[in-house]
């Protein structure tokens, strides 16, 4: 099992909303974006190299969606992933 992935409610909200902002798009689960962080075959860039803000990307495949996922989150100072997009 991967790292666990901290959702807060605004965050969980945004993602669960994407398919009112982008036509097409797939209104994500947060607890998908955790079969993404549990995949075996995971690619993270933690950092981000292109985050201004240091936070990390994680690639991978959530069976409830059917698809690869990529989430975005970034560390705490306690060392604690937290979920900012997906």
């Amino acid at each position: 099992m991967g790292e666990e992935l901290i959702w807060d409610e605004g965050s969980a909200a945004y993602i669960r909303s994407r398919a009112a902002r982008y036509p097409g798009g797939l209104a994500i689960e947060p607890q998908w974006t955790q079969q993404v962080m549990d995949d075996l075959d995971l690619v993270a860039f933690e950092p981000d190299p292109k985050s201004q803000m240091g936070a990390s990307r994680f690639i991978g495949h959530s069976e409830s969606a059917g698809r690869v996922l990529v989430v975005i989150a970034i560390r705490d100072a306690g060392g604690d992933l937290h979920g900012i997009n997906a």
